[in-house]
C-alpha cells in the first residue's frame, strides 16, 4: 500500500549520502474501499465561512465557547461502486450546546485583541461507559495511556490551537489530554499532568488562518484522522481595510479549503494500516511510519466540486493530512498542460508584504497558504472545469509520483454561476487586480534582527526502536569543533531531559540539519519565526544507543561540512510561520523570539512522525 526508504546510515568513517533502500510493508485489513472507483467533482464542497458552518458561543456576548468532542456518522459522499448505495462514515467532531458534531470542525472567526475562552469536553462514552478507540492503538509506544489501562478505552483528546499566540501557556500540549467525564463527578475521569479546563485565546496577533486539532501524546494521528480538525480566523484592521476598498475578497468570494487524504474500508468506515507482515518482530497492531490514504478529501467530501463567478477568489489553503505533501496547481480541464498563474499573499500567520506570482505551491502537513485565483478568464464551455492538481511525490521530495486520475487531483471549480454584487463594485473585484501592498495598515514585516541570536544547532534523524520499526527522532549537535558525540548531544526521545532552555525574550537561530531522506514539515508552538535560508551539508552519523537497555537506534551528527552557498528562503516563505519543510541532505535556518515563558513542544507535523518520538519539549523561562 505505502513505500518508504529506509534511513540513511553512515558509519563512524563514512559521509552523509543519499543511499536509498526499499522498505514496504502491507496489511491484512477488512476489504478496501477503492478510492479510484469513487465518482469526482460530482459533490459540492462547502465553504467553512458559511454562517452555518460557524461555532456558536454559549451567550449573546461571543466570548466564551463550550465545544463537545462527540461520535456521530456521516454521508461523505461515499457509494458502494457495486450498487451505487450511499455509504455512512464513523466520526468524531466538535459541537457546541446548540451545535451538532461535524467534519471538519466548524469555524472561529475572531477579531484581534478581542480574547475569548474555549473549553473542551471529551464526551466519547455512552450509558455502558467510554467508547473505545475506532482505530488500532499501539500501545507500545510512548502515548498517553489514560489511568494506565494499556487500552483502547477510555480515548484521551486535547485540542491545539496551531499558530496560536496565546499568553497563557496551555495551548493544547501532548500532556493536556483527558479522558470523558463518565462517573460524572465535573472532572474528567483521567487527566494528563498539564491539563487545563479552560483555555483563554487572548487574539493578539495579526489577521491570520490559525487551525486547531487534536494533540493527545501517541495518538494525534489517529484522533485527527476521526475528524477533530478545523480551521480558527483572526481578522483585524489591516485586512478589513484590503476587503473594503475591494483588494481582497471576501466571503462568499474567500474559501478556506482543509485538504487530507483518507482510506476506506468496503462499507465507508475509516481504515487506517497498522500492521506489518514484513517485521516480524513488530506488535499488532503496530505503528507505521507514515501513511498515504487513496481518497483525497476537501472540507470533508471526496474529490469535490465547488461552483463559482468568473473573478478572483481567495482561497484559505490548509494541509491536513496525516504525511502527505501536496504541490498544488490549477489547470483547465480541458487542456491539461494550461496551468493558472495564481499569487500568494501570505504565509501561516498572516500577509506577506506583497504578492508572489506562482504556478504551482508546495504545503506541507500543517503548513497554510492564502492565495487569490482569478477565474474571470475562464469560460467553462470552452476551457472546462478548473482542476486543483497535486504533483507532489510520497514520500516527498523523492518517492513515488501520484496515482494519475486519483491522487494527483483534489478538486474542481465549475465557473458557471453568474456575477453577483454582495455589495462590492464588479470593476474591482472581476478581474486580475492583486494589490502590490498587502500591508497598508500594519506597514512592513520587520527585518529579523541577526547580531545577537545565539545559533542552537539541531538534528533530524531516522532510527529505529526496540521492534525494528522505524523510528523518527530529534536532537542536538554539539556546536564544538569537529561536532564531537557526547552524552549531551545527539537524538533524544520525548520523555528525556528538555535540551531546548531559552531565556525568555531572547532571539535564536535555529539550524535544523536533516540527516533522513525525507523532507519533514517542523512546528514549533506559541511562537512564529522567519525562515532565513537553506544549505546542504555532509557529515558523519555516529551510532547512539537509546532506550531502556540501549535496544533502539540513535545517532550523533559529527564533522559538519556545509556545501555550497546558502539559498535565501523562497519568495513565497518570506512571512511569519510557524511550520517549515525541513528538505534532506540540508540545514534549514529559521531564526525566531521566544517572549512567552512556559512549557511547549516542537516537533515533526507529519502526524504518524510526530507519535513516534519526533517531538521534543522546550522551555522558556
Amino acid at each position: 500500500m505505502v513505500s518508504r526508504r529506509k534511513l540513511l546510515k553512515a558509519g563512524s568513517a563514512g559521509l552523509l549520502a543519499s543511499l536509498i533502500s526499499p522498505w514496504s510493508f502491507a496489511q491484512t485489513a477488512p476489504a478496501l474501499l477503492q478510492g479510484a472507483r469513487q465518482r469526482q467533482f460530482t459533490r459540492v464542497m462547502p465553504n467553512p465561512l458559511d454562517p452555518a458552518n460557524l461555532f456558536a458561543p454559549d451567550s449573546f456576548l461571543g466570548r466564551s465557547y463550550t465545544l463537545r468532542i462527540r461520535e456521530f456518522q456521516a454521508a461523505l459522499g461515499l457509494t458502494d461502486p457495486a450498487t451505487g448505495a450511499a455509504l455512512n462514515t464513523t466520526l468524531w467532531g466538535y459541537g457546541s450546546n446548540s451545535q451538532a458534531p461535524s467534519y471538519p470542525g466548524r469555524t472561529f472567526n475572531v477579531r484581534r485583541g478581542i480574547p475569548i475562552t474555549v473549553r473542551y469536553v471529551n464526551e466519547l462514552m455512552n450509558s455502558a461507559g467510554p467508547l473505545p478507540h475506532r482505530l488500532p492503538v499501539d500501545t507500545t509506544i510512548d502515548w498517553a495511556n489514560p489511568g494506565n489501562l494499556g487500552g483502547r478505552a477510555p480515548v484521551p483528546l486535547v485540542a491545539h490551537r496551531h499558530g496560536g499566540d496565546q499568553v497563557t501557556a496551555s495551548d493544547g500540549l501532548p500532556e493536556a489530554w483527558a479522558a470523558p467525564d463518565v462517573n460524572k463527578d465535573g472532572m474528567p475521569d483521567y487527566r494528563g499532568r498539564l491539563y487545563s479546563a479552560t483555555y483563554t485565546f487572548d487574539n493578539r496577533q495579526e489577521a491570520a488562518h490559525l487551525w486547531y486539532h487534536d494533540h493527545a501524546l501517541g495518538v494525534t494521528r489517529l484522533n485527527v484522522y476521526m475528524g477533530l480538525a478545523g480551521n480558527y480566523f483572526i481578522r483585524d484592521l489591516n485586512e478589513d481595510f484590503l476587503v473594503a476598498s475591494g483588494q481582497l475578497p471576501g466571503y462568499p468570494y474567500e474559501l478556506p479549503i482543509c485538504i487530507q487524504d483518507r482510506q476506506f474500508n468496503a462499507t465507508g468506515g475509516l481504515n487506517y494500516p497498522a500492521t506489518d507482515p514484513a517485521n516480524p518482530q513488530a506488535p499488532n497492531p503496530t505503528h507505521l511510519p507514515e501513511f498515504f490514504g487513496d481518497v483525497i478529501v476537501a472540507n470533508g467530501v471526496p474529490w469535490p466540486l465547488f461552483y463559482c463567478e468568473r473573478r478572483m477568489y481567495r482561497l484559505r489553503l490548509l494541509n491536513g493530512s496525516d504525511s502527505r505533501v501536496y504541490t498544488l496547481g490549477f489547470a483547465l480541464e480541458k487542456s491539461p498542460a494550461t496551468r493558472l498563474t495564481f499569487w500568494q499573499i501570505g504565509t501561516d500567520l498572516g500577509l506577506m508584504n506583497g504578492p508572489v506570482a506562482l504556478t504551482s505551491l508546495v504545503l506541507a502537513p500543517g503548513e497554510r497558504a492564502d492565495v487569490l485565483v482569478d477565474f474571470s478568464t475562464v469560460v467553462n464551455s470552452k476551457h472546462g472545469k478548473v482542476i486543483m492538481t497535486n504533483s507532489a511525490n510520497t514520500p516527498f521530495p523523492n518517492g513515488a509520483p501520484p496515482v494519475a486520475g486519483s491522487t494527483d487531483r483534489v478538486m474542481a471549480f465549475s465557473v458557471t454561476k453568474p456575477l453577483g454584487f454582495f455589495g462590492f463594485s464588479l470593476s474591482i473585484l472581476t478581474g486580475s487586480k492583486v494589490p502590490a501592498n498587502l500591508r497598508p495598515v500594519h506597514g512592513r514585516l520587520p527585518v529579523p534582527q541577526l547580531a545577537n541570536a545565539k545559533v542552537r544547532k539541531l538534528m533530524l534523524f531516522e532510527g529505529t526502536d526496540a521492534y525494528g520499526r522505524l523510528q523518527t527522532m530529534l536532537g542536538t549537535v554539539n556546536p564544538a569543533p569537529g561536532n564531537p558525540a557526547g552524552a549531551g548531544f545527539g537524538t533524544f526521545l520525548y520523555t528525556d531531559p528538555v535540551t531546548e532552555t531559552i531565556a525568555n525574550g531572547s532571539t535564536e537561530i535555529w539550524e535544523l540539519y536533516n540527516t533522513t531522506v525525507d523532507a519533514h514539515p517542523i512546528h514549533l508552538h506559541l511562537v512564529d519565526f522567519r525562515v532565513l535560508d537553506r544549505q546542504g551539508f555532509t557529515g558523519v552519523l555516529e551510532p547512539k544507543p537509546m532506550g531502556p537497555g540501549g535496544v533502539a537506534s540513535g545517532g550523533y551528527l559529527t564533522n559538519i561540512a556545509l556545501a555550497g552557498a546558502p539559498v535565501p528562503a523562497l519568495p513565497n516563505e518570506q512571512g511569519r510561520k510557524d511550520t517549515v519543510l525541513a528538505y534532506p541532505g540540508q540545514v534549514t535556518r529559521i531564526v525566531a523570539t521566544f517572549d512567552r515563558p512556559g512549557e511547549y513542544v516542537w516537533h515533526c507535523h507529519i502526524l504518524s512522525h510526530e507519535d513516534h518520538e519526533m517531538m521534543r519539549r522546550f522551555v522558556v523561562q
